[in-house]
């Protein structure tokens, strides 16, 4: 067997000063951050997903055992939020009390449990909050979520929660533009400034190297939320069956993507005069070519693979990979065509893909190095 060479990671910080890619106590500085990260801060993708599913049921079940039992009356909105903030509290010391112990059968069940505990308290605090208002009152749902994920995010040692909590902020605050915003024109207006806020924050949080580890969760929720609303565009006639059948105008949100998509590309390649190299610009040519084309999933989930590939993200790239055959069928079923010409559309845009694919392995764009 051919063993794989290893590099420790003084030997990594000392080569990389003598290539002089550190600035004056920038070496310092990044050995302080390798020393103060331990095995299993960051787990696996497929344990957190564990983790959301087991922490789901385990939510569902006491909150049955609470009821059943006679310990929560779901009915006085004061009882639910004292025994949430109660939930909270134990959530917060848990989490606390494992915060520089090692990892280990120990440390994992405590952080489960601690996780359990805080979207329980959650849970019970924000039902408890909206119940204190008439049914419908709007606004209140999004600042009992924002209320709960702000008081518990700093002392939460979870990325699983850092990132859902946020996420669901931004879900009801979509929810509360697209629902209550009024007229179509402003709804579309909203609708556009939350996606340009959306995508500001991926560029600060994610693409920013030199963002706080304790705020990516928050871009990454960002980035989710991006996705939701052009889940929303892509399958729902443009957000039609959410706000009475009225149709609502994406083209500014089509046109930021795009150029979000433009931006991706100068990042991952380095620099922005890169994109006028004669083997970017067909690249270039073709993100404005699907901006015009109405196609804001197909723009969304190339954008996921370029940001996974310059981030050496499987995951993203994962996500990309299986968004975009899913983007290229709703495009397609959305097109007001026959079948026959929806039959050539699918091949001619299977000829442009085959030549595409040819151009990049002339280009040797197709390898991970080029001489």
């Amino acid at each position: 067997m051919t063993e794989r060479p290893t590099v420790t990671a003084a030997a990594l910080l000392t080569g990389l000063r003598d290539a002089g890619h550190f600035a004056p106590g920038g070496i310092e500085a990044a050995a302080a951050f390798l020393a103060a990260r331990r095995p299993g801060d960051d787990p696996p993708l497929y344990l957190k997903i564990l983790a959301a599913i087991g922490t789901f049921i385990a939510t569902l079940f006491f909150l049955g055992f609470l009821g059943a039992a006679g310990l929560v009356d779901f009915r006085s909105a004061v009882g639910m939020i004292a025994w949430g903030g109660g939930f909270l509290v134990l959530g917060i010391v848990l989490a606390l009390s494992i915060r520089d112990a090692l990892p280990g059968l120990r440390t994992d069940m405590v952080a489960q449990t601690a996780l359990t505990g805080l979207a329980l308290g959650k849970v019970l605090v924000v039902v408890g909050i909206v119940g204190q208002f008439p049914f419908g009152t709007q606004w209140v749902l999004t600042l009992a979520l924002l209320a709960v994920t702000v008081v518990t995010y700093p002392f939460s040692g979870s990325s699983l929660d850092r990132f859902l909590s946020p996420y669901a902020v931004a879900v009801s605050i979509l929810w509360e533009l697209v629902e209550h915003r009024g007229g179509v024109e402003a709804t579309s207006l909203a609708l556009t400034l939350y996606t340009l806020a959306a995508i500001a924050l991926v560029a600060a949080l994610v693409l920013n190297p030199r963002a706080p580890a304790v705020l990516r969760p928050i871009g990454f929720a960002a980035l989710a939320a991006l996705g939701s609303v052009v889940c929303f565009i892509a399958s729902g006639h443009d957000l039609g069956f959410l706000v009475g059948r009225r149709v609502l105008d994406p083209r500014a949100i089509e046109a930021l993507l795009t150029l979000s998509l433009v931006g991706l590309v100068a990042w991952a390649a380095g620099s922005w005069r890169r994109l006028f190299e004669p083997r970017l610009i067909p690249a270039v040519v073709g993100i404005v070519v699907l901006g015009f084309a109405a196609a804001p999933g197909i723009v969304f989930a190339l954008g996921l693979l370029v940001l996974g590939h310059g981030r050496h993200d499987r995951a993203l790239r994962v996500v990309g990979a299986l968004a975009l055959p899913a983007f290229l069928v709703l495009w397609y079923w959305a097109r007001d065509l026959d079948f026959l010409m929806k039959s050539g559309a699918l091949v001619a845009s299977g000829i442009a893909l085959l030549l595409a694919r040819g151009w990049m392995a002339w280009q040797r764009l197709d390898r991970e190095t080029t001489p």
